[in-house]
């Protein structure tokens, strides 16, 4: 009975997991560029942070430039520099520890839309989310389809903390 009562609580485990598979036909040279922080789930190394967005720029060597910009919870600047690597179709591998092959996060995009203006990421669990778009200040309705997406692939959009830009 306690095995039968443990696979049951593992599979409700399994099945309330969000879905944090990246799509399919994402291209990485349409996602270089800028991306504002519209909301995330906070997190210990964004703690407070406001007027986010990130930097992508292709590397010759294949992997990507990661520049990340924002002010802290006092209002001063800060930034942080880190590489990621393409693993697979809309993975990638981020580090912002030197040297970057020793420790990486994975970055799953997993909604991109057609015109490459709004986008989804995760990790490749539901503990991280970010809803990214390439305008400062986008559409609510923009806004409102990430959450869509988001809810639709299992991730609790309450948790979501909406950055100031």
């Amino acid at each position: 009975m306690k095995r039968i009562s443990a696979y049951l609580i593992l599979l409700a485990g399994i099945c309330t997991a969000a879905d944090t598979r990246p799509q399919n036909n994402v291209s990485l040279d349409r996602y270089m560029g800028r991306w504002y922080e519209q909301a995330r789930y906070e997190n210990w190394f964004e703690q407070g942070m406001e007027g986010v967005y990130t930097d992508y720029t292709a590397r010759p060597d294949g992997s990507i430039r990661v520049l990340n910009c924002g002010h802290n919870a006092n209002g001063e600047p800060e930034q942080a520099t880190g590489r990621a690597f393409p693993m697979s179709h809309g993975i990638l591998e981020v580090s912002f520890v030197w040297p970057y092959w020793w420790f990486g996060a994975p970055y799953h995009i997993l909604y991109v839309d057609k015109d490459y203006q709004a986008a989804l990421v995760s990790g490749d669990d539901d503990d991280y989310l970010w809803l990214l778009t390439r305008e400062r200040k986008p559409e609510q309705s923009t806004i409102n389809k990430l959450k869509q997406e988001a809810e639709r692939r299992g991730f609790d959009t309450t948790k979501l903390r909406f950055t100031k830009q």
